[in-house]
């Protein structure tokens, strides 16, 4: 059964500077899980995102490893204190 990773960002529409790291955060997030075809991120939603990005992952064992691209991204754009991760199955119920 499919996964979908949920990272959820403390924003505020006015925080512009915030809005636009969130935003090339997801623009390296696209380009990397297209390179290694762990996950699937459309650039349509790279282009709408704002406090929630939603990352259908391929297979349920890539979860481990797309939650661990997405966390070094994440350090690496210095949005590790305003992002949560969390992972649910296909029907948005929260898994392990």
């Amino acid at each position: 059964m499919a996964r979908r990773i949920l990272i959820d960002f403390e924003t505020t529409p006015g925080d512009h500077d915030l809005n636009f790291k969130i935003w090339i955060f997801a623009e390296d997030l696209y380009r990397a899980l297209r390179s290694n075809e762990l996950a699937s991120l459309s650039l349509d939603d790279v282009d709408r995102v704002s406090s929630q990005l939603t990352i259908p992952v391929r297979s349920k064992r890539r979860v481990r490893r797309t939650a661990a691209v997405i966390e070094q991204l994440l350090e690496e754009h210095f949005l590790t204190q305003v992002a949560r991760l969390s992972v649910t199955d296909e029907a948005g119920q929260p898994v392990d």
